[in-house]
């Protein structure tokens, strides 16, 4: 490890947030091409009432909508299937979404407050919506999104690149929340910037490394890319420590190809 100094064994905050209807306002990332970063929502669910309970963030790989997240954003969708469906909302619209695979995790994200690093990684697959309903709502807020019903439109996907390296300025781009209450614009993206404080890896092999930043990502921002200095992915953001809030925790590149195996 490069100065992870024994930070394998993490106090963590779930990055996927319990107050969905938080996303967090602000700018997003130059250079980010619209519509590649979403956010994905897990929507419980009894007969036709429907109603969200977790928030994470995706990025599209290629324009046919597959795209990648952290396997504990998807992890209620995954284990019971019956009762949860993912939900993507993508510009003015909400698609569904299916789990292609995801990492085995040994705790439920709500159970997770000392993580082992290791691999924390799903693909999914956005389709058109087949919930029962055509409108999508914030609450206390005039904000409506709308079902996508016909064929898939062409998404634009972001690149991958190599892992960074200690020192890097990089960006997380992501749908979190800002505060602890609702903000006026919970639909937008935001974007926080950093420097690479520690590179190293998990003992699954699995790269990761540690951004310091005075505005780091909030919950609901698992799940998003680690943008480096042109552009591309050089990571997913997973964890907030808790022991200091000005870190948090990535998955370098190289452990998201392929997502599947």
């Amino acid at each position: 490890m490069s100065g992870f100094r024994g930070a394998l064994l993490l106090m963590v905050a779930c990055a996927v947030s319990a107050a969905i209807a938080t996303g967090l306002a602000g700018n997003a990332a130059e250079g980010e091409p619209d519509g590649a970063v979403f956010q994905l929502l897990t929507m419980a669910h009894e007969g036709d009432r429907y109603h969200p309970v977790e928030a994470g963030t995706a990025f599209f790989i290629d324009s046919q909508g597959t795209a990648l997240t952290n396997s504990h954003v998807v992890y209620y969708a995954r284990h019971d299937p019956s009762r949860f469906e993912l939900l993507a909302v993508v510009g003015g619209e909400f698609y569904g979404a299916t789990i292609v695979c995801a990492s085995e995790l040994r705790y439920a994200p709500s159970d997770a407050h000392t993580v082992m690093l290791a691999r924390d990684v799903a693909e999914v697959k956005v389709a058109p919506s087949r919930f029962l309903f055509t409108r999508l709502q914030w609450p206390q807020t005039e904000i409506e999104y709308s079902a996508h019903l016909t064929q898939l439109p062409t998404f634009p996907a972001l690149a991958l690149g190599p892992d960074p390296a200690r020192g890097d300025r990089v960006r997380v781009v992501g749908f979190g929340r800002i505060t602890e209450r609702l903000v006026d614009n919970p639909g937008e993206r935001w974007a926080a910037a950093g420097t690479v404080s520690a590179t190293g890896l998990a003992p699954d092999g699995t790269t990761v490394f540690r951004v310091a930043s005075v505005n780091r990502p909030r919950p609901g921002n698992s799940g998003s890319p680690v943008l480096g200095s042109e552009g591309r992915v050089v990571g997913m953001w997973t964890w907030n420590e808790t022991s200091n809030f000005a870190f948090g925790v990535a998955i370098g590149s190289s452990a998201l190809t392929p997502p599947c195996r």
